[in-house]
């Protein structure tokens, strides 16, 4: 066994060079969903080593079906290790003692603090470019990302009372990247009226009496996990004639690789709303 981790602990300590200059990581593993997300869309297939097991859970994940053709690992350093990766990615939350064993054992590890508004994206995807040796495609993302922002910074039409309402009766309020992005859109958070910061709750009662002109819900093949679907189908919601406006099932649970396409998104159902 001692012979094994040292073996392991030698490969893994090998710098990856050529003359001295660094090249990019070949055996790429990821710790975290949303890294997951990166990796699918910045990253060659061919250097993608593993990726977690909620990737390729529909319910978790939007690219799910894509995420199968990996190998998925459930946060373990014993599914790490057999494959020898020569950079493991993290987030700051979850598989912690999994982080520091492979960073013991030699392994490469790097912990990337996930986006908290959207000027912190850019920011995100650059370190990922870096790290990952995938600078352009990273690099694209950011330019469509600050083209969106240009043409929300544009829009000088009145902006829409709205709620973005989450699963179990959760409104989203300051404080958060969603405020963020729906604000930036054009649409008035009646949240910050009342306050409410991050993930808070609002019975459906007080929602009603706030009169937002819009509700913002995640579509989700799964509806009977979610409240937030069951209370949009409310007859109380019909009849004070409220829109809603349906995102992407799974977007709350990694919004920075699609923040581009969630703006895009939200400006062409604001236009079909005052058309």
């Amino acid at each position: 066994m001692r012979r094994l981790l040292f073996v392991l602990f030698i490969a893994a300590c090998s710098s990856i060079s050529v003359a001295g200059e660094s090249i990019k990581p070949q055996r790429i593993a990821s710790l975290n969903l949303c890294l997951d997300a990166l990796l699918l869309k910045l990253v060659e297939p061919a250097r993608i080593n593993s990726l977690t097991y909620l990737s390729g859970n529909p319910q978790f994940s939007p690219f799910a079906q894509q995420a199968q053709h990996y190998y998925l690992n459930r946060g373990l350093a014993e599914d790490l290790v057999p494959r020898n990766p020569d950079l493991v990615l993290a987030g700051d939350f979850g598989a912690g003692d999994t982080k520091v064993l492979l960073s013991q054992l030699g392994f490469s590890v790097e912990t990337l603090s996930l986006p908290r508004t959207l000027a912190d994206i850019s920011e995100h995807l650059h370190r990922f470019g870096e790290l990952t040796g995938s600078e352009i495609a990273a690099e694209k993302m950011v330019r469509e990302l600050e083209m969106q922002l240009t043409r929300l910074d544009a829009d000088s039409s009145k902006p829409i009372p709205a709620f973005w309402y989450a699963s179990n009766s959760y409104v989203v309020g300051a404080d958060t990247l969603e405020n963020e992005l729906m604000t930036r859109a054009g649409f008035h958070n009646l949240a910050l009226d009342k306050h409410l910061s991050g993930f808070a709750r609002l019975d459906l009662e007080d929602l009603i009496l706030a009169q937002p002109q819009v509700i913002i819900v995640e579509s989700s093949d799964v509806q009977a996990f979610s409240l937030a679907q069951e209370y949009v189908q409310h007859p109380a919601l019909r009849k004070n004639n409220m829109r809603i406006i349906k995102l992407p099932a799974t977007l709350s649970v990694c919004i920075a690789p699609i923040a581009a396409e969630v703006i895009e998104n939200l400006i062409q159902q604001k236009k079909s709303l005052v058309n």
